[in-house]
C-alpha cells in the first residue's frame, strides 16, 4: 500500500533542505536511519508509493520555488505550518508576518482544508506570560482570517532537555501552569479562534479536550483519504501518549534543525544542529550523510521499507 511521507516531524525540511528534498524526489528514493534502532531504511518516492506528503515547518519560504517539482512526484501535499510570532524562543524563524503571507499563498494555491496552522508548543515563562500568547495568538489569526480552517495548539513539555536549554541560551524560566489553569487558557484561545472562523484541537493534551476544542490527529490517514481520494494506512501510529496520529514514513533526522527552538525535542544541543545543517550537502542520498547503497541493500542490520 502506497505510505504517507512525513517530512519532518525530526527537523524542519522545508526551511533548510528542500533542494536535498527535491533531488532525493528526482532519484526516486531517500534513505533513513531509524533513532532508536539504528538501521538504515531504503524510502521509496516514487509516485506509485506516496499516497500523500505531508510537510511540517515554520518556514515555507525557501521551499515554495520547489513546489512545482515536488508535484511531478506528487500533488497530494498537506501542510503544518507553525506560526507563533514567539521569537524570544524560537531564536531563528521568520517574523510571523512574513510567516502568514507564505501561509497565504499556500491555502490560496492548495485550499485551506490542506494546512494546518499550529501555535505550538505554548512556553509559558517569567517574561512570557500567557496574556503575552494570547495577544499573539491574535495577531496571527487576524492575518490568517479565511485561509486558516484549523488550528493545533499544546503546552510545552518541561522536558530535561528543554529546561537546560533555557537555562543555557536564554534568561527565561519555564513555568508549568496546573491543568485548570491550562484548561482555562486554552478555552480562551479557542473563543478567540472561533472569532475568526478557526477551530481549535489539542495535540497529545486530551485533558485541554472540550465542546469547543478537538482532538488532533496530525497524520489524520481518514482525512487524507478523503481530501486526495486515495487508499491510505489508516492503522495507528502514536508516537507519544494521546498520540491520534496513523501511519507514516519519516525522513527526518533529529539534531539537525537550525531555528534555535530552545524548547525543541529534537536537538540535545542546538549549536550541533547548526553545525549540521551548514555542512549538510544535498547531492547526499540521507539528510546527515551519503550512504554507501551496496552495502544497505547486502548488510545484515540494515533492511528495505518499501
Amino acid at each position: 500500500m502506497p505510505q504517507i511521507l512525513s517530512v519532518s516531524r525530526r527537523t524542519d525540511i522545508p526551511a533548510f533542505y528542500g533542494a536535498w528534498f527535491v533531488n532525493r524526489i528526482k532519484a526516486g528514493h531517500v534513505f533513513v536511519r531509524q533513532p532508536y534502532s539504528g538501521k538504515m531504511l531504503r524510502v521509496s518516492l516514487e509516485p506509485q508509493d506516496l499516497s500523500a506528503i505531508v510537510f511540517w515547518s515554520k518556514n515555507y519560504s525557501p521551499l515554495l520555488p520547489w513546489l512545482e517539482t515536488i508535484e511531478q512526484s506528487s500533488k497530494n501535499l498537506f501542510f503544518h505550518f507553525t506560526v507563533s510570532g514567539n521569537r524570544d524562543l524560537e531564536l531563528n524563524v521568520p517574523d510571523f508576518r512574513e510567516a502568514t503571507r507564505d501561509y497565504r499563498y499556500l491555502a490560496k494555491r492548495y485550499g485551506p482544508e490542506r494546512i494546518v496552522w499550529r501555535y505550538d508548543p505554548i512556553c509559558i515563562t517569567d517574561k512570557l506570560s500567557f496574556a503575552m500568547h494570547e495577544e499573539r495568538f491574535v495577531q496571527c489569526a487576524e492575518l490568517l482570517k479565511g485561509s486558516a480552517e484549523r488550528c493545533f495548539i499544546s503546552f510545552v513539555q518541561p522536558y530535561k532537555r528543554a529546561l537546560s536549554n533555557l537555562r543555557t541560551h536564554t534568561d527565561h524560566t519555564l513555568i508549568d501552569p496546573p491543568l485548570a489553569v491550562k484548561q482555562e487558557y486554552a478555552e480562551r484561545l479557542a473563543a478567540r479562534a472561533e472569532q475568526y472562523g478557526i477551530l481549535l484541537f489539542a495535540c497529545c493534551n486530551d485533558h485541554l479536550l472540550s465542546e469547543k476544542i478537538g482532538k488532533a490527529s496530525c497524520i489524520d490517514g481518514a482525512r487524507l483519504s478523503g481530501l486526495f481520494n486515495v487508499q491510505v494506512d489508516t492503522r495507528p501510529a502514536s508516537t507519544r501518549k494521546e498520540c491520534a496520529c496513523t501511519r507514516s514514513v519519516d525522513i527526518g533526522a533529529y539534531d539537525t534543525c537550525a531555528h534555535g527552538c530552545v524548547y525543541c525535542y529534537a536537538n540535545s544541543d542546538k549549536d550541533r544542529a547548526g553545525k549540521a545543517q551548514k555542512e549538510h550537502d544535498p547531492s547526499w542520498n540521507s539528510l546527515t550523510r551519503n550512504v554507501d547503497e551496496h552495502e544497505v541493500a547486502t548488510g545484515k542490520s540494515q533492511q528495505r521499507l518499501f
